[in-house]
């Protein structure tokens, strides 16, 4: 008998060490639409803004974040997640953005179909770099264009942006990205109505 009450005491023992070593909790962050200190214009209420696809390296597209440690190393946290897939979040917060910008209400995400015989465009996105390192920067790097209604290339640009991450945790981090895809989204705004 205290065989088995020895074995019952061990097993719940063992039980109790793999819940506290799995209890540490996921934290999952967002990016943020950034409220424009001065509105970058505006275009044609008539047109159509069609946001994305945004195309991510295989290194980005996780739900864990990712944290560059040097030219050649990544540290990807499996605790700290992004709560939507990154394409779609970023597509999400650069058409809000250009939204808030110019006043439009027209801005929708890929894929949408622009009503016929309306005036639309649409930005895509190919993200060559998008995250943080060690020594507080926050980075994106994208190359990117907009096509006409028709599937025409307009313009092709290539825009690379980097930034302090106030603070050393996760949401800090989120913010500084967040911040990033703003000042992008008013590049994008201004080529949009300029039409250059």
């Amino acid at each position: 008998m205290p065989k088995i009450v020895n074995l019952i005491v061990a097993g719940a023992l063992l039980l109790m060490a793999g819940c506290t070593s799995s209890s540490t909790a996921v934290t999952y962050h967002l990016l943020h639409p950034v409220a424009a200190s001065a509105e970058a214009g505006s275009w044609d209420p008539s047109t159509y803004v069609v946001v994305g696809p945004v195309d991510l390296p295989s290194y980005l597209d996780r739900p864990q974040m990712v944290a560059r440690k040097s030219d050649h190393t990544l540290s990807v946290n499996e605790y700290q997640r992004w709560a939507e897939p990154l394409d779609e979040g970023i597509a999400r917060t650069v058409a809000e953005n250009l939204s808030r910008l110019t006043g439009g209400d027209k801005v929708f995400l890929y894929p949408f179909d622009t009503p016929k015989a309306s005036v639309s465009m649409q930005v895509f996105m190919d993200v060559v770099r998008f995250d943080t390192d060690e020594a507080g920067k926050a980075v994106l790097d994208v190359r990117w264009g907009v096509k006409n209604g028709e599937k025409e290339m307009l313009f092709m640009r290539h825009t690379s942006l980097s930034g302090d991450v106030e603070g050393a945790d996760q949401p800090a981090r989120a913010k500084a990205l967040s911040r990033l895809v703003a000042e992008f989204s008013r590049d994008v705004a201004e080529t949009l109505m300029n039409g250059k």
